[in-house]
């Protein structure tokens, strides 16, 4: 949209260099051939010449960082929001209906001519082909084809030949076929409706020079002319025999010796070139550094800088908004926009590119400054590197509740998910179904609240055991202690790596983050809700599973995979955990959040 916007504004502004030379100084000049040639050249320099770039070269000081010495050189573009899209896109829609629209009535007027056309009879006088008919009171020519109504004399109809036979022999048809098409495209621009009447009246006169000199009698011509005064055809591709019929172009009929250094103002339209071509030129950066060896003015080869343009893509081709793009080793960088367009200027012929966007793999790319570049990012792991989630080993097997307590002596307070039980109940129970056993024992600060709890009955103790099916249920019979302090992390050095090159450019992506301390709080989350198999227990398996995961732009833990594992069992495990986890801070792109993929080892292993 930008660069059709540009082109338009450039071929307006050539248009109107030329229209406003021949407006003050060729319009009244009788060398008719040469403003022709002045009017067509004009026309094909609005579309050509928007095409061409002119360059010059600015040369800049580079000033060095007193930390590292470095050449700096700070310059960011921002692409455009989203409401400058929307505006855009609109602008867009309403010039290709107003161009639509002009076609069209260009296309109907010669759908019109050309039905007149078949319906009529046409008499070959080579090279016109005439065509009689009422359908229009006044002649015209359209390509070929010379219109005329029956009604006219005869002496009237030949001075009409001879003056329609100019525009078929000088193929005037070619100039209006391309004013017709300039206008489409500027439709919105006034100066083009203004050229196309200065195309249509130099038409008339190179016709008028060339019949006046045809006829017998100059009179008759110009009677002739009166006589077509009213009714002229609306038609875009038509030259009209009356057309501009006014005291001007009776006028330019006189035969006037100009001096021929007049043909000299068409070099006026030169400043208009030299002018508008340096308006539109395009500075090429030079940058100079120092040389700390010499001290003097001296400085390294400079290289010429140029623009890149392109749009980031994901594998899928949907646009990747956000992503960054550096200039490798500068701080020269830029955004992409909603679309995934970019834009970055001051780029060296032998510079590299840097694209990035967390969760993705970087890339390193050499510029194409020749068309727009289209890079496609690949998805990227967060990988855990260093270290490994262990699981815990299984606990041994409970002794038989029997053997837990003494035999002799006075006996606790058996209480089993808040029922009493004798010491005989207590033995029948597989200690396998027991989820925790807690001792209130006598002479210990519980005592205290064993005897008030079950008064004398807790005198010698109390054990409450709380079976594996209660503690699945909506209430805890056991009284409320405090929770023994979560084990330490594991020494292993584990970080979270992403495998982007590190970028000088402003950093604005983050890596997704576990609750409550990150690596390492998912470290110990990890190790405290892992469950040795029992399976693998019974066969001693061992081994290390490796998981991916996705953690979305919402935090949440989704597409959870084994990549390597040495068996099902374990990896059933490793996949269920790390299915639970609790929701992440997600990854973010300037301020956004992100799906990234996440690696995390875990690893089994029996004492």
């Amino acid at each position: 949209m930008e660069a059709l916007a540009f082109y338009l504004l450039k071929s307006v502004i050539w248009l109107a260099g030329f229209a406003f030379v021949f407006l003050l100084f060729l319009r009244n000049e009788r060398f008719f051939l040469l403003n022709r040639i002045f009017l067509i050249a004009g026309i094909l320099t609005s579309f050509l010449f928007p095409l061409v770039s002119i360059h010059y070269t600015v040369v800049l000081p580079v000033i060095k960082s007193l930390q590292t010495g470095s050449a700096v050189v700070s310059a960011v573009h921002s692409t455009g929001i989203s409401f400058l899209s929307e505006l855009k896109l609109i602008l867009l829609v309403f010039y290709c209906l107003g161009a639509f629209f002009v076609l069209m009535m260009v296309i109907r007027q010669a759908i019109s001519v050309l039905r007149t056309v078949r319906k009529s009879s046409v008499i070959n006088i080579h090279p016109i082909k005439l065509i009689k008919t009422t359908d229009y009171t006044s002649a015209f020519s359209f390509f070929s084809y010379v219109f005329v109504n029956p009604s006219i004399t005869d002496a009237e109809s030949r001075e009409i030949m001879n003056h329609e036979l100019v525009h078929v022999r000088q193929k005037h048809w070619l100039d209006l076929v391309l004013v017709e098409m300039l206008c489409v495209m500027q439709w919105f621009n006034p100066v083009v409706w203004i050229y196309i009447r200065f195309m249509r009246q130099n038409h008339e006169y190179l016709a008028d020079e060339v019949a006046l000199q045809r006829t017998s009698d100059p009179a008759i011509y110009k009677a002739a002319l009166l006589n077509q005064i009213v009714g002229a055809p609306v038609v875009s591709l038509a030259n009209s025999f009356n057309y501009s019929l006014n005291s001007k172009r009776f006028k330019m009929m006189k035969n006037i010796i100009s001096s021929p250094y007049r043909k000299m103002k068409i070099l006026l339209i030169l400043p208009v070139f030299a002018v508008v071509l340096f308006a539109f030129a395009k500075p090429d950066y030079k940058y100079k550094l120092p040389d700390d060896n010499s001290g003097n003015k001296n400085t390294m080869a400079s290289q010429v800088q140029h623009e890149v343009k392109g749009v980031i893509v994901q594998q899928d081709g949907q646009p990747l908004p956000g992503a960054i793009i550096t200039l490798r080793a500068t701080t020269i960088g830029t955004i992409a926009d909603s679309k995934g367009s970019f834009l970055i200027g001051n780029v060296p012929d032998d510079g590299q590119l840097v694209v990035s966007f967390v969760g993705f793999k970087s890339k390193v790319l050499k510029p194409v400054f020749t068309a727009p570049m289209k890079i496609e990012m690949v998805r990227d792991t967060v990988i855990y590197e260093q270290g490994n989630i262990t699981a815990p080993p299984p606990p041994p097997p409970p002794p038989p509740i029997s053997e837990m307590f003494n035999e002799d002596g006075p006996q606790p307070l058996f209480i089993v998910d808040g029922v009493k039980m004798t010491k005989a109940e207590i033995k029948k129970i597989d200690p396998n179904t027991i989820e925790s056993i807690v001792i209130l024992k006598d002479k210990s600060p519980t005592q205290k609240m064993a005897t008030e709890k079950y008064g004398d009955e807790g005198k010698n103790g109390v054990v409450l055991l709380t079976s594996k099916k209660a503690s699945k249920g909506s209430s805890n019979p056991l009284p409320e202690v405090a929770p023994p302090p979560p084990p330490p992390p594991p020494p292993a050095d584990v970080d979270m790596v992403n495998n982007d090159d590190k970028k000088p450019f402003v950093e604005v992506e983050t890596l997704p983050e576990f609750p409550g301390g990150g690596k390492d709080a998912m470290v110990v989350w990890i190790s405290n809700n892992l469950k040795y198999p029992a399976e693998a227990v019974k066969n001693k398996i061992e081994g290390k599973v490796i998981v991916n995961f996705l953690v979305s732009a919402s935090g949440k833990v989704k597409d959870v995979i084994v990549v390597k594992s040495t068996s099902p069992t374990l990896s059933t495990e490793a996949v269920r955990v790390v299915s639970s986890m609790p929701d992440w801070k997600p990854a973010t792109q300037g301020g956004k959040g992100v799906d990234v993929q996440v690696r995390v080892p875990v690893e089994f292993k029996l004492n």
